[in-house]
């Protein structure tokens, strides 16, 4: 018998019944599972699309300094030309390495002898942060910057890019040959050999474009 003004107790208050319920979370459960892998993976490759470009930019304002004074920004806070190492982007120094695990670039980068960061030379023309160390603003070879619009970017997961700008004048028989603008990609790691070669290319998910080789 039905007694009026109550819904049989198999169905919910909103009309469905569980088992009606249960089949739609199932559904939607199952959904959910093919979708966030594919929006993970779309995001990802949006990442490394967005490094790529970046690391583009980066290597062409490098170049145009090369131009202008003769040189990759190897200069020191004193002045001295092809003493620098290893560079990084961002607006300030780590205190502690970025990365998942050490690498020698990362070392020198740090290093207060052979590290700096790449807008002290592209956007500030104060080398190790030192108006000491300026590169000339007069003459025919003279800084024309800034060479980048504002501070150089972090990676796509909040990373510095490397340079290793030690292969631009590096006179090691076989190693330091070639010079990257890097990104250590999603794993967070620098894969590639600190040694570059002539014939070292880029290894692991490491992201970079490379922009001078020496014979």
């Amino acid at each position: 018998m039905h007694i009026p003004g109550r819904e049989p107790s198999h169905r919910l208050a909103s009309g469905f019944t569980l088992v009606e319920v249960i089949v739609v979370l199932s559904v939607v459960l199952l959904l959910t599972g093919i979708a966030v892998p594919m929006l993970s993976g779309y995001m990802e490759d949006g990442r490394r699309a967005k490094a790529e470009s970046e690391i583009k930019v980066i290597a062409a304002s490098m170049m145009s300094l090369n131009k202008d004074v003769g040189s990759y920004p190897t200069r020191n806070g004193s002045g001295s030309t092809n003493q620098l190492y290893s560079l990084f982007t961002g607006p300030t120094m780590p205190t502690t390495n970025p990365f998942a695990a050490n690498h020698q670039w990362s070392t020198w980068a740090m290093n207060a002898t052979r590290g700096d960061l790449l807008d002290n030379h592209l956007n500030l023309n104060k080398p190790q942060g030192q108006s000491t160390g300026a590169y000339a603003t007069t003459g025919s070879a003279r800084w024309r910057g800034p060479y980048f619009a504002g501070s150089t970017p972090l990676d796509p997961w909040g990373r510095p890019y490397v340079v290793n700008v030690i292969s631009s004048f590096s006179t090691n028989a076989t190693n330091y040959k070639r010079m990257w603008v890097l990104s250590a990609g999603p794993n967070g790691r620098i894969d590639t050999p600190a040694a570059a070669t002539a014939t070292t290319e880029l290894s692991g998910d490491d992201i970079g474009l490379m922009i001078g080789q020496r014979p």
